[in-house]
């Protein structure tokens, strides 16, 4: 049932009757999930992302050419990997995303080459090369666009004219179209010939493309009465073959057009309001038909939830097994963690009795400025330091009087007892690039490796030396450094 549905979806599509294809996939994909059936899966989810792309709802769309890739089908089958880079490529270009749509053609074109039939490949690689061609058009990328059609044109040497007259057709314009904006107008007017000549010996019914380009060229060429005829024989072809769409646009430009070149007001008011009736009337159904399509996607989307439903109870039970298990890990993490934190409380004790001994020795003011300024990397820092502690200062010097300012700054830092990660931190460096500079001091002072840097710092001002500062600069005990 499934793979007839499938040839029905197929038919739909070839006549460009997306809400039907749209429908029918949605169905097909409710059978095929219901019994498993792979390939049905995959192609319902590909013609259902067609259809609502060819509708405007690209992010649905999206949604099911995503679908698609987690199937066994995608995997195994080359053909259907081209197939979704061709819609994807098709989409970015209705999005106006001709670099993202440029992308997905190229990936097209690698996944075309591990087809075994070589006709077939062909055949997808003329399709492709017609996209980029269509792709560089949008980035106005003229060189690349002439790269693609002879790429065309050689591959069409290998198919008949009649057979492919609609592909040659489309190659024959593209040239014209790229020879006139390349102001070539004999190579132009040569290519747009052999369309016409196509379009009389095939009688091909489809041809307002084909006047437009013709237009084009007669416009470039300052001929804007000649240029008027070929664009009114094309939507004349517009409206013998219903597309009302290319007619709405053909009404607006011709408008526009007439304005331009003075070709008459009244004719240009003619054009603008068939152009305003049609407008409003297409737009009134593009709506409904959106109106129906989502219907059938929010439809789809409950009875997926209806789903979900009987899977959550399940799902509800497995998670409360889940939970006991955790809450006894928990448990057990606790206890665990209290201990840790004991070692830490033990560890932070010190570091703030330390500091408790250095602000009440230089005042709470001073020490709390000396600190932000040490956090903000204030040039300052050092003056403010030298002013409170001058005995530390002094005591460094007296090891080595050619240091630097920068490496007084990292030694008083040390001092205050800022962590490793603290001074790479406020000083905006590595925390490689501190301990390099460590390792460096503890060389030019002749610090043993195993004795605390910052501790030898302090270790530098005796008691007594801390106890001759100002006594008048006290502190509160809760305003401790946090490292």
């Amino acid at each position: 049932m499934v793979d007839s549905l499938l040839v029905k979806i197929r038919e739909f599509h070839q006549q460009a009757e997306f809400v039907p294809q749209l429908e029918t996939s949605l169905k097909v994909l409710e059978i095929a999930n219901s019994s498993k059936y792979d390939t049905g899966i995959a192609k319902a989810h590909f013609f259902a992302a067609d259809a609502l792309v060819n509708i405007g709802l690209f992010k649905e769309g999206f949604k099911h050419l995503k679908s698609i890739e987690s199937t066994e089908y995608y995997n195994e089958n080359v053909l259907m990997q081209t197939e979704i880079h061709w819609v994807r490529g098709r989409t970015y270009l209705k999005l106006g995303l001709p670099q993202q749509a440029i992308r997905e053609f190229y990936l097209q074109l690698a996944c075309t080459k591990h087809l075994e039939n070589k006709m077939h490949q062909k055949r997808t690689n003329l399709n492709t090369y017609a996209n980029l061609i269509t792709a560089f058009d949008q980035l106005e990328q003229l060189d690349s666009m002439q790269k693609y059609c002879q790429f065309q044109l050689e591959y069409l040497s290998d198919f008949d004219k009649k057979e492919e007259k609609y592909m040659y057709l489309g190659l024959y314009n593209a040239l014209g179209d790229l020879y006139t904006r390349k102001r070539d107008f004999g190579k132009a007017e040569y290519y747009l010939n052999q369309s016409l000549e196509l379009i009389e010996k095939f009688n091909i019914s489809i041809f307002y493309n084909t006047y437009t380009f013709l237009g084009n060229l007669e416009e470039k060429k300052l001929k804007p009465e000649k240029a008027l005829y070929y664009y009114e024989k094309g939507l004349a072809n517009a409206k013998d073959v219903g597309n009302r769409e290319e007619i709405r646009n053909d009404y607006k430009f011709l408008a526009d057009y007439c304005r331009t070149y003075k070709l008459g007001e009244n004719k240009a008011k003619e054009y603008e309001l068939a152009f305003v009736l049609l407008n409003d009337s297409l737009e009134d159904e593009n709506r409904k038909i959106i109106d129906v399509v989502l219907n059938q996607v929010l439809n789809e989307k409950d009875k997926e939830s209806e789903a979900k439903v009987s899977k959550s109870v399940r799902i509800s039970i497995f998670t409360l097994l889940l939970l006991l298990v955790a809450i006894s890990f928990f448990v057990w993490r606790s206890k665990h963690n209290r201990k840790v934190l004991l070692q830490k409380e033990d560890a932070l004790q010190e570091t703030e009795t330390v500091n408790r001994e250095l602000t009440e020795q230089i005042g709470e003011n001073k020490f709390n400025n000396l600190i932000e300024l040490a956090k903000s990397n204030n040039p300052e820092f050092l003056t403010l330091f030298t002013e409170l502690y001058p005995q530390f200062i002094e005591a460094l010097k007296s090891r080595d009087s050619n240091l630097r300012s920068t490496e007084l700054e990292f030694c008083a830092m040390a001092f205050l007892n800022f962590s490793t990660k603290n001074i790479a931190e406020y000083t905006f460096v590595t925390i490689r690039a501190v301990q390099v500079r460590k390792n460096r001091l503890r060389k030019k002072f002749d610090i043993p490796s195993d004795a605390d840097f910052n501790n030898w710092m302090r270790n530098q001002i005796s008691p007594y030396q801390l106890a001759k500062g100002d006594d008048k600069l006290r502190h509160d005990d809760r305003e401790i450094i946090k490292y």
